[in-house]
């Protein structure tokens, strides 16, 4: 307790850098704290479930001809009750639907949002969550019925029963759903994010047709075993083989040039153990570690930086009987103090910074900080705090006692240096990964996509009938904001599903390409895609009319396959997922559109069909797009469909939605360095203070000897600069491989040129030389009179 009340006394002391020490750790602390909470949080992903070591996921692997994928997370509807009838080992097997957010409307008419799956009634058997009211396999097995979470729950009853209340989805008007019981919440850390389940076998009623029972093809369903204790998922390998070759034509596919197996995956795997996952988990990481090592670095050197005003204390200390030990326990209190209202001022910071730190982390504190994450971020302050005592006790338990009768000047420089090389080591790291992270950003960003759209703007239509869409169509070309509108099955930013082509006559597959599905015939120009040969979309054509537009490297490679020497366009192909007939003609040929976002593979072929019907996606092209003309087309839709809920959106505002993760990425990478920028200049204002201090003599002979200021800042500058650049450049180093690391999930990525890293390195260079000029330019200008008269 003695060391106690001496550390506290410390606090209020002149000239031991209190007050930057513990800032600077504390802010070091809630940056590096938060960040080992996010990885750990993002590595404990679906380990909720009870005995979820014996949960896998059903995935599929797939070829055709060239294309390969691995992994793919979804499988016909067929092949999870399929696993559960005929194969031995498999406990329970479950389907389940994503079908995402909705609106839905309640029968007292209030409205709110839910993430809807469709699950069959063996779903909890699976992925266990405990009912809170109702009977969930009686639920589910029903036509027309829903779980809801006990938060959806508290919503809608306001603390009375839900149980029996009915609601509308507004994407499919006229079924109304039945709330069966409800569950507990699914927590944050979970690949399956859900509050509404409803039956799967509503989808029939809803729909009018099903496909659950189809095990090739369809491939949109979510499946899910658990097996029995003991069973090992590669031994049921070859069971899953040979029960594909009951139900489906391997010699038939295969004459296709298909390649199509089962596979089962770890559920605490899906997500955790991602190659996407594991990469952000790293950096993240290595984000964390240089903050914390600067901060770290950077208390170490502002108490080594004490090290000459406090020796006689120390020695006094020792005068009076103290130890080595002793001066070591007074350091390791002193440092615990620091240490505990540093992680108070983290706090603070945190809590004061909560909805920037759960947006930039895309999670809440309460799901962040679990028991298992605690119990990691205290093994992390315990290293921080024996670090942060150890040295400097070392280094304080050594002075000797004569330095009460004599000036102590032992300036312990060579550790000031090597720490506050460190510090410039890290900081050269973020800013340069920084740098590759933000400008990658902007690539994915601001890609030319094969079309335009800056002024799109769309909703969905689901569930609204054909002559409604009309109806709202013409409502829409009259006003004056809008340029021109037409309506797509789905726009490419959206589309994932593929189709393909086979050789005339036969089932062999030749081309696997990406189907864009349905469009209008003013689709083409509204979207301002390049046509190349042939023509775009017209009125010419009728309802019935079966025409395709493809991309030009469908059209190359349809060209070398078939051998079509005099073009394509005029041809007729034969495609999968297109009903029967399943042959089109080639009406035009478009120059390459990206589907979907900048991910792991190029620009693929791709096809568009013709339709004169109003499609689900309506696709509104403004004269100029602003929050003003945004809100015009929501009052004209719900002025003309007032029953129904059809939110307008801008095109490019999803664009940059979907590298969301890119961005907040990219943000907590810049906040990392800005902060470990400000510690470690911290620490540079430290050591140029001290350094002007123990050389002010050597400063001011220097300049009465003719030295000018120019000299002195020339003097101090350089060894500053030869401490700071070699130490940038392994920073540089170490970030280049970062970045490529981070850069191995893109397909299309920046390069990684010399240029990019000796820019950033001038840069930062640049701005610990102007605080160098900054610090040291009254020592320069001094009258060196005032630093001779202690002679």
């Amino acid at each position: 307790m003695k060391n106690v009340h001496i550390a506290f006394r410390s606090l209020f002391k002149k000239g031991r850098h209190n007050g930057i020490k513990i800032v600077s750790l504390g802010v070091g602390l809630a940056m590096g704290l938060v960040l080992i909470a996010k990885v750990c949080f993002e590595l404990s992903y679906d380990n909720f479930y009870p005995e979820s070591d014996r949960v896998f996921a059903i995935q599929e692997n797939v070829s055709v001809g060239e294309k390969k994928i691995e992994g793919y997370p979804h499988v016909s509807g067929g092949v999870p009750p399929g696993m559960k009838a005929e194969i031995p080992g498999v406990e329970s097997a479950t389907c389940a639907n994503v079908i995402g957010e909705y609106l839905f409307t309640t029968s007292d008419k209030k409205k709110y949002t839910g993430n809807f799956v469709m699950a069959d009634q063996y779903f909890f058997d699976v992925l266990p969550r405990k009912v809170l009211a109702g009977n969930a396999k009686e639920t589910l097995s029903r036509p027309l019925y829903a779980l809801v979470s006990e938060k959806i729950a508290a919503k809608i009853g306001g603390g009375k029963d839900v149980v029996g209340q009915t609601f509308e989805i507004a994407s499919f008007p006229g079924h109304l759903f039945t709330i069966g019981g409800v569950f507990e919440e699914v927590p944050d850390n979970t690949h399956l994010k859900y509050n509404m389940l409803v039956s799967l076998v509503s989808f029939e009623t809803v729909m009018g047709w099903t496909n659950l029972d189809q095990w090739f093809g369809g491939d949109s369903y979510n499946g899910y075993v658990r097996l029995q204790s003991g069973v090992r998922a590669e031994n049921l390998l070859q069971p899953m083989a040979e029960m594909l070759d009951r139900h489906v034509d391997s010699a038939q596919l295969k004459e296709q040039g298909i390649d199509y197996a089962l596979a089962l995956c770890p559920l605490e795997e899906l997500y955790a153990k991602s190659p996407a996952t594991k990469r952000m988990a790293v950096m993240l990481v290595a984000i964390a570690f240089a903050i914390l090592f600067a901060a770290l670095m950077n208390y170490v050197l502002l108490v080594i930086s004490s090290l000459v005003t406090r020796s006689k204390d120390i020695a006094v200390h020792k005068c009076y009987g103290a130890s080595g030990w002793n001066i070591s326990d007074m350091i390791f209190s002193e440092t615990f103090l620091n240490l505990l209202v540093s992680l108070g001022i983290s706090a603070l910071l945190i809590l004061a910074l909560r909805e920037m730190v759960e947006e930039l982390l895309s999670a809440s504190l309460l799901s962040l900080f679990t028991v298992d994450t605690v119990l990691m971020l205290v093994a992390v302050c315990v290293i921080v705090f024996l670090v942060a005592g150890l040295l400097p006790s070392q280094l304080f338990s050594k002075i000797p006692v004569a330095s009460v009768f004599r000036s102590y000047k032992e300036s312990r420089r060579s550790w000031k240096k090597a720490l506050l090389f460190i510090q410039f080591m890290a900081v050269g790291f973020l800013v340069c990964l920084l740098v590759v992270i933000g400008l990658q950003y902007n690539k994915m960003v601001n890609d030319n996509p094969g079309y335009k759209y800056e002024r799109l703007a769309y909703c969905w239509m689901e569930g609204v009938p054909s002559s409604s869409r009309r109806a709202l169509i013409d409502e829409l070309k009259k006003l004056p904001e809008v340029e021109d509108v037409s309506t797509c099955s789905s726009l490419p930013a959206f589309s994932g599903s593929g189709d393909m082509v086979y050789r005339p006559g036969t089932k062999e597959t030749i081309i696997h390409f990406a189907d864009l599905y349905g469009a209008n015939a003013n689709y083409t120009s509204l979207m301002e895609m390049s046509v190349i040969q042939g023509k775009a979309f017209d009125h010419s054509y009728s309802d019935s009319s079966r025409v395709v537009m493809i991309s030009r490297m469908m059209a190359d490679k349809l060209a070398l396959a078939l051998d079509w020497k005099d073009g394509v366009v005029g041809k007729k192909i034969y495609v999968s997922g297109h009903g029967t007939p399943n042959d089109f003609e080639i009406a035009g040929v478009y120059d390459d559109v990206r589907v979907g976002a900048i991910g792991s593979e190029l620009m693929g072929p791709s096809a568009l069909f013709y339709s004169g019907r109003p499609q689900n996606t309506l696709v509104i092209k403004l004269n100029k797009m602003s929050q003003e003309n945004m809100a015009r087309l929501d009052e004209t839709i719900k002025a003309t469909l007032p029953d129904k809920e059809m939110p307008v959106s801008s095109y490019s505002v999803s664009m940059a939605n979907m590298y969301n993760s890119s961005r907040l990425f990219r943000n907590a990478v810049m906040l990392g360095g800005i902060v470990t920028l400000i510690i470690t200049l911290i620490g540079l204002i430290g050591y140029i203070n001290d350094e002007t201090n123990r050389r002010g003599k050597e400063i001011a002979v220097r300049k009465i000897n003719g030295a000018t200021e120019k000299d002195i800042l020339s003097l101090i500058a350089s060894d500053v600069t030869w401490m700071a650049f070699p130490a940038l450049l392994l920073g540089a180093g170490a970030s280049y491989y970062a970045g490529e690391k981070w850069l191995q999930q893109f397909a299309e990525k920046i390069s990684m040129n010399a240029g990019v890293f000796t820019l950033s390195v001038a840069g930062v260079l640049l701005l610990i030389l102007g605080t160098v000029v900054y610090r040291s330019w009254m020592v320069a200008v001094s009258n060196p009179v005032e630093s001779l008269k202690s002679e």
